[in-house]
């Protein structure tokens, strides 16, 4: 069984957003997002797995597919497969969120190897 404590994995670097892995598996990853105040997520998109960030601390503006909401501690956000997004702290404090994404976005790729892999063994 794996088992983390969230807090003592919450990192900030001045220059950039953090990423931090919790769990990694082949079927879909979770995260920890920590943001200074100013910092973002450049517009991203994933084009065939969701997404969903419940923030922890602070405050993020959330873009939707052009739509904007600023999320609060407690709130959720899904983001559809195939739907650009960014975030951005725009609080006067550090933003941490937790961030699931699935299916993993390797995993068609990783279908794609293997079946080139079969075919060409």
């Amino acid at each position: 069984m794996e088992i983390r404590t969230l807090d003592d994995l919450v990192r900030f670097d001045p220059e950039k957003k953090q990423k931090i892995a919790v769990f990694d598996s082949p079927h879909m990853y979770y995260d920890l997002y920590a943001l200074l105040p100013g910092q973002l997520q450049k517009p991203f998109v994933f084009k065939k797995a969701d997404k969903i960030i419940y923030l922890l601390e602070g405050t993020l503006r959330v873009s939707v597919a052009g739509e904007q909401a600023d999320l609060q501690p407690g709130q959720a956000v899904r983001i559809p497969a195939g739907a650009v997004n960014s975030l951005e702290n725009v609080s006067g404090e550090p933003a941490v969120a937790l961030v699931v994404v699935a299916p993993h976005p390797e995993c068609a790729e990783r279908k794609k190897r293997r079946k080139k892999e079969a075919d060409a063994g």
